[in-house]
């Protein structure tokens, strides 16, 4: 029982950051798989958003070394920052890409429309055509 109360007070007694929930192996851990993560969605897209993001991802390791008032208000203006401009060129980014589906999709109608118009052409050829070849003209 003596064990117990010890352990229990141990613990009770022993200081744990009220800002990194994770401990420094899992955090790291977290933050290599979401930078991987937001470089493939880069390299694939290539948005800047998605850097900005990783960053303010991989900025929360600070909190791992340094738990001061100063560097926990740092970190978090860091942090509004990283993300609104994230919410910037993701908006930028969206525009753009909306401007490119609308450009496809003209495209596409206009080609679907050229395909008609052939189409409906050689139709009316081949009708003539037969026309002609029926035609006691001689």
């Amino acid at each position: 029982m003596d064990f117990m109360i010890n352990t229990l007070a141990e613990q009770a007694t022993t200081v744990k950051s009220v800002y990194t929930p994770l401990s420094l192996g899992p955090h790291l851990v977290f933050c290599f798989i979401a930078t991987l993560v937001y470089l493939a969605l880069y390299y694939r897209r290539g948005s800047l958003h998605y850097l900005l993001i990783m960053f303010a991802v991989d900025a929360t390791i600070i909190t791992q070394y340094w738990t001061t008032t100063a560097a926990i208000v740092g970190l978090g203006v860091a942090e509004i920052l990283l993300l609104g401009a994230a919410v910037y060129f993701y908006i930028i980014f969206a525009k753009k890409e909306r401007a490119k589906a609308k450009q496809k999709e003209a495209a596409r109608k206009e080609a679907e429309e050229k395909a008609k118009a052939a189409k409906s052409a050689e139709k009316d050829r081949e009708d003539r055509m037969v026309d002609n070849a029926f035609d006691d003209n001689e």
